[in-house]
């Protein structure tokens, strides 16, 4: 959303001969006059991360993370940026924090998504679940669920949550063969 809000507002602002270069040259200018500029960094970050420049994105909120380390949007923005460029231990580092996420922070996937992916699954079901209440209708969620409660033997929830997924994308066959996977390993527990 913020991005997007950017994005609206240097439309508006910057005239449409402006390339991507010129207002990347136009922050830079500003930075090396003033390289502690806090507002400076925030936009130049945002509007990398908005073209998915994540690479150029990362130093830069870094280095604005150890001017003021208690501030959470540049913390979150930088978990995403980790998470595109597959860093799963630092958003991991980044986002494990207390009062880091709250309920309804789209960056509980990533976190949990991130956990998963190195092996912590029990972990990654919590902000995934978290995730799930308040963003229902993305199928993906429940995939990521459904594979992780799988890896923890925990063949129901993985059923129920691969049935959620296929409700919100019927067609997909790979949704519909875990579905059949996690029928079979229940039928085996049960016989």
């Amino acid at each position: 959303m913020i991005l997007l809000l950017l994005h609206i507002i240097i439309s508006s602002i910057i005239p449409p001969f402006y390339s991507f270069s010129m207002v990347e040259s136009i922050c830079k200018k500003k930075l090396s006059k003033n390289p502690h500029d806090h507002h400076v960094l925030w936009f130049l970050a945002n509007y990398y991360v908005w073209y998915e420049k994540y690479v150029e994105a990362q130093p830069i909120l870094e280095s604005l993370l150890k001017l003021e380390r208690d501030l959470k949007d540049p913390k979150l923005l930088l978990a995403r940026i980790y998470y595109h460029l597959e860093q799963h231990d630092k958003v991991k580092e980044i986002l494990s924090g207390p009062g880091i996420l709250s309920d309804k922070d789209k960056e509980n996937y990533y976190l949990g998504d991130s956990l998963i992916s190195i092996g912590e699954h029990s972990s990654g079901i919590e902000y995934l679940k978290r995730y799930s209440m308040n963003y229902s209708n993305n199928y993906v969620v429940f995939v990521k669920l459904g594979y992780a409660y799988y890896k923890e033997g925990l063949y129901m929830d993985a059923l129920q949550s691969y049935r959620k997924a296929a409700v919100l994308n019927p067609n997909n066959k790979e949704i519909q063969d875990s579905v059949v996977l996690c029928l079979r390993e229940l039928n085996r527990r049960n016989s």
